[in-house]
């Protein structure tokens, strides 16, 4: 059986192509399912998308399946979401490292009114989440994390809104340590999970979710979670 997928564009923790020693792990992990099930190919991943368009084409039937997306009520209304997840990610603030300000809660967000801008990366699920909170300013006007966090840099955005081990990565990877720096609170854990098309072959959801309980079961998911920094509990990290 052949799956059509897709790699996304902007998120190093799933795809980071060129990178031989840490090639993304959605990409780890989708090698390690067809080594589990020789018999199941999967093309596409090595073409970079952004979020919005591999939703697009999950929904047109143009993608069978894709490794990474937040489970939300909206995406389990339009595809079929897999368990186990392939990891949990928990979302935190960004802010210049020379802004002492100590964020915990969205009220706090909200009272500092214009001066509390929240930068989010276009297409995410945050966007929405964000917007439908109430009370605060949102910027989604560029696509990518790193774009987002050049705006926080430039004070254009006080905040900037994403998964931890994302910003994180982001921050190492753009040379930014000491120009950015991540406030202490999370706000949510969300799973991030293989979802697959509605008019995609019924087998496949099967084949994936047989998979994934192997690699859960065996102790390799979590090895793979280890190496991209994104197993650790909350509680770890306060």
């Amino acid at each position: 059986m052949t799956a059509r997928t897709s790699g996304q564009s902007d998120n190093f923790i799933k795809f980071h192509p060129g990178n031989v020693a840490a090639p993304g792990l959605s990409f780890e992990v989708m090698q390690a399912v067809q080594r589990i099930d020789p018999t199941l190919k999967f093309v596409g991943q090595e073409v970079l998308r952004p979020l919005r368009r591999v939703e697009a084409e999950l929904v047109a039937g143009k993608l069978d399946v894709f490794f990474g997306l937040v489970r939300n009520p909206e995406r389990a209304a339009k595809y079929l979401v897999l368990s186990p997840p392939l990891y949990r990610q928990f979302t935190q603030l960004a802010v210049r490292s020379e802004d002492p300000i100590n964020i915990k809660t969205f009220d706090e967000i909200r009272q500092l009114g214009s001066a509390g801008i929240v930068g989010v990366p276009r297409g995410s699920a945050y966007v929405t989440h964000l917007k439908g909170l109430g009370g605060l300013t949102v910027d989604d006007g560029v696509a990518s994390v790193s774009s987002t966090l050049q705006k926080l840099i430039a004070g254009r955005v006080r905040f900037v809104y994403y998964g931890d081990a994302v910003l994180r990565k982001y921050i190492q990877e753009d040379g930014l340590e000491g120009k950015v720096r991540l406030l202490p609170a999370r706000f949510y854990g969300e799973d991030v999970c293989v979802v697959v098309s509605k008019t995609a072959d019924p087998q496949l959801v099967l084949r994936i979710e047989r998979a994934l309980e192997r690699l859960r079961s065996s102790g390799e998911l979590a090895a793979i979670q280890d190496k991209y920094d994104v197993r650790t509990l909350p509680s770890n990290r306060n």
